[in-house]
């Protein structure tokens, strides 16, 4: 097997130059954490591992030797010493002597601190997830880019909700040679502005629909009032789970 080059070895281990045992976890009654926070634990005398399970551990250890593709022997080294020392200190917790031997001195393997910022990896993370939901206008010419406009409290699958309902009760759209042109998005921007002045009260996706619409009203009215959120000249709310849109500011 190829040791590491020395810039890639250094990565693994503590400014001290002591090595980081890969994150085998454990999960019993008595403990629930990382394999270097139990060794942690044990050493300090902060935890019973006669309540532990080392076997599992072990098992999972033995695992990663195997599966591993690129291993990092400076970190299962680590965890090595870290399960002898546990599998030692709990044999001589279950043997009957009043006074077991002290333990070698060992390195000092690198706190654990992971724990600490549990909450902001897995609010990072759900943070990530919305993103990739959010559909993001292209960059122009200039570089500029655009990040997604501020709603409130109402979220994209708000929005996604209020367009699905009016998609569901939408018919199909009729297709004829001689058609009329569509309008254009300014067009529509104008009329669901002309229905929103009428009112001080903030309406429904539906009231800016005719009664009796199709599918591309449908999509024309839900991009002409995300264009209208997007400029700040509508806003968006929640009401008993139901977005309705109104004037900013109470303009008319």
């Amino acid at each position: 097997m190829n040791r590491k080059s020395a810039p890639e070895e250094q990565e693994t281990l503590t400014p001290g130059g002591i090595a980081v045992p890969p994150p085998l976890r454990i999960e019993s009654a008595a403990f629930t954490g990382s394999l270097a926070t139990l060794f942690h634990l044990a050493r300090d005398g902060r935890i019973d591992l006669t309540g532990v399970p080392l076997s599992p551990v072990c098992s999972a250890y033995l695992e990663y030797i195997r599966t591993t593709e690129q291993l990092d022997v400076d970190a299962a080294g680590a965890a090595l010493l870290a399960l002898a020392y546990l599998v030692e200190r709990k044999a001589w917790a279950l043997l009957p002597i009043a006074d077991p031997p002290p333990p070698q001195e060992l390195p000092e393997l690198p706190e654990p601190t992971a724990h600490e910022f549990a909450f902001a990896v897995d609010t990072l993370d759900e943070w990530q997830r919305e993103r990739g939901d959010i559909f993001f206008r292209a960059a122009e010419a200039d570089g500029v880019y655009e990040l997604p406009f501020d709603v409130g409290k109402v979220t994209a699958a708000d929005l996604a909700r209020a367009f699905e309902r009016i998609m569901e009760r939408a018919r199909p759209v009729d297709v004829t040679p001689l058609a009329k042109p569509r309008p254009s998005l300014q067009e529509v921007m104008a009329s669901v502005l002309a229905i929103a002045r009428t009112t001080s009260e903030a309406l429904p996706l539906e009231a800016f629909l005719p009664e009796d619409y199709t599918r591309l009203d449908a999509v024309f009215v839900f991009l002409a009032v995300l264009e209208l959120l997007r400029i700040g000249t509508l806003t968006a709310e929640l009401v008993e789970g139901d977005v309705r849109f109104g004037l900013k500011g109470g303009q008319r």
